[in-house]
């Protein structure tokens, strides 16, 4: 059975991994999610983006790295898309 690679929050890693969400293996899944629908991934990922941002600003509100959250969520679907 494959492990869940899903979010454990508020810490934003993988709950199979410990890498920082969405780790390699939570991008190919979502990959293949929304194959026919990557403004949905996008929406989806945004969504996620501002979750990981207010959990982990209540956690440590002056280390948090916006840009590289930014990068982390939203930056990889692009580069998937660049790939084909």
């Amino acid at each position: 059975m494959p492990r869940d690679h899903s979010p454990l929050r508020p810490l934003w890693l993988c709950r199979a991994c410990a890498d920082p969400w969405p780790c390699a293996s939570a991008r190919l899944s979502l990959k293949a999610e929304y194959a026919q629908d990557r403004t949905a991934l996008c929406v989806y990922l945004g969504s996620m983006l501002y979750d990981a941002c207010e959990d982990l600003m209540k956690l440590n509100p002056n280390d948090v790295d916006v840009r590289a959250l930014y990068t982390r969520f939203i930056g990889w679907p692009d580069r998937f898309r660049r790939r084909k």
